[in-house]
């Protein structure tokens, strides 16, 4: 296996310059952590691909007005329009957008969803958790008070 670019030192480098030439001759991947390019993925501790010259990600930016951003919110708390938690989402048109619209994949956009919804029921169960072990503490609380104050009024008495 040949060790990556990344981890070359300079005087590799001055050494093997034809060789490190012939990788990033025509890159087709860069690397995330230090930027460097090449043309296999073998060659980057980090590899991400480079977008083909002449075709630009589509910049779409969704139109806003003061009409949909004062638009009332349904008090549910779920926007009807979306599918419920636990469903897959096939497409942009399920949400109500242009499929052209969606900068994301649907597959990412899914994931994400799925991920933050995991997320917020394990937060919930701990809490209900929690909230539990304090009713039970509190309720003992509340018997050791009240024999402490019988135990007073015995002796008292």
């Amino acid at each position: 296996m040949t060790r990556s670019l990344c981890k070359y030192r300079r005087s590799e480098i001055s050494e093997k310059i034809a060789s490190i030439a012939e990788l990033v001759s025509a890159p087709q991947y860069f690397c995330r952590s230090c930027a460097r390019v090449a043309n296999g993925k073998s060659s980057l501790c980090k590899p991400g691909r480079l977008p083909v010259q002449g075709q630009r990600a589509p910049a779409t930016i969704p139109s806003v007005t003061v009409a949909s951003v004062m638009a009332p919110q349904p008090v549910s708390g779920q926007d009807p329009a979306l599918p419920p938690v636990g469903e897959r989402l096939d497409s942009g048109a399920m949400v109500g957008l242009p499929v052209g619209l969606l900068s994301v994949s649907v597959k990412k956009l899914d994931k994400k969803l799925r991920k933050l919804a995991k997320k917020k029921r394990k937060r919930l169960k701990k809490t209900d958790k929690y909230l539990k072990k304090a009713e039970k503490y509190r309720k003992k609380s509340e018997q050791i008070q009240r024999k402490f104050d019988k135990l007073i009024y015995k002796a008292s008495a």
